[in-house]
C-alpha cells in the first residue's frame, strides 16, 4: 500500500479525507462476453470498432488467480494509491448533500487521526478527479484548470452525482463541457458515448443527453451496460 503526502486543500482543516485505492478501474465492463450473434450486426467496419471499446481484450484480462500463481505479475501490478486530504466539514456540509447527512449529528466513520476532528474515508475514486472536486468546494479556483479531458470530466461527473454537490460545480462544468464542445457530439455506440451520455445528465445538458440517447438507442445491438455510471435506467432498461 502506497500513501501519499496530505494535500492541504484547506490550511488548518479539520478533517483528514483519505482515498483509498485512487488508480481504480474506471467505466470498465465487467465482463468479456461480446452479444450473441443473432444481434443485429453492424452496419459499418467503423461501428464495430466503437463498439468494441466497450468490451475488454481477452489477452488484457488476468484473473486474480493467475496474478496469485505468477510471481512475476505480481511484483509488476502497482501497489493500490491512497490519498490523504486535509478539508474542512463544514465546506463539506454546505457544499455537498452525502457530507451534510453524514457529518450531522454524532455520525462517526472511523475513529480520528491526531490533529483532526474527523477522519473520513472514500474508495476507488479517480486521485485527479477527486482533488479538481475539493479544491472546487473549497474556492480553490486558481488551482483548478478551465479544460479537463473528456475521461477526467466524466469522473468529476460520477462524484458530483454521488457527492450531491451539482450547484458548486455547475459553472465550471459548463466551462470545462464548453471547452470539448466538438468532442461532446457522438454517432455510434462506444464507451465515449456512454462517457458523454453522463456528463449530460449529470449536469442537466438536455439538448445533448436527448441527442446521446437517442444515438445509443439507435446503434446499439443489444443490452447496454452501465460501466458503473449514472445512467438512467430509461436508456438502458
Amino acid at each position: 500500500m502506497a500513501i501519499s503526502d496530505v494535500y492541504e486543500v484547506q490550511e488548518g482543516g479539520d478533517t483528514l479525507l483519505i482515498l483509498r485505492n485512487s488508480g481504480a478501474p474506471f467505466a470498465a465492463h465487467n465482463t468479456e462476453d461480446e452479444w450473441l450473434n443473432a444481434l443485429p450486426q453492424h452496419q459499418t467496419e467503423l461501428s464495430k470498432r466503437r463498439e468494441s471499446s466497450i468490451i475488454p481484450k481477452k489477452s488484457h484480462i488476468v484473473s486474480s488467480e493467475t496474478v496469485s500463481n505468477d510471481s512475476s505479475l505480481a511484483e509488476d501490478k502497482p501497489e493500490p494509491l491512497h490519498m490523504r486530504f486535509r478539508v474542512s466539514s463544514a465546506i463539506l456540509m454546505n457544499t455537498s448533500a452525502y457530507y451534510k447527512k453524514s457529518l450531522s449529528g454524532d455520525w462517526k466513520e472511523t475513529e480520528p487521526e491526531p490533529g483532526y476532528k474527523w477522519t473520513l474515508t472514500a474508495n476507488d475514486w479517480g486521485g485527479e478527479a477527486f482533488l479538481l472536486l475539493m479544491r472546487i468546494l473549497h474556492h480553490k479556483t486558481r488551482e483548478v484548470p478551465r479544460a479537463i479531458e473528456l475521461e477526467t470530466l466524466a469522473k468529476v461527473a460520477v462524484l458530483v452525482d454521488y457527492y450531491g454537490c451539482h450547484e458548486a460545480v455547475k459553472l465550471w462544468a459548463e466551462t470545462w463541457i464548453s471547452n470539448i464542445d466538438e468532442e461532446m457530439t457522438e454517432s455510434f455506440y462506444s464507451r465515449e458515448l456512454l462517457l458523454k451520455l453522463t456528463i449530460s445528465w449529470v449536469f442537466s445538458d438536455k439538448k445533448r443527453f436527448r441527442s446521446l440517447t437517442e444515438t445509443a438507442i439507435r446503434t446499439s445491438r443489444g443490452p447496454i451496460p452501465t460501466l458503473g455510471l449514472p445512467i438512467p435506467y430509461q436508456v438502458v432498461g
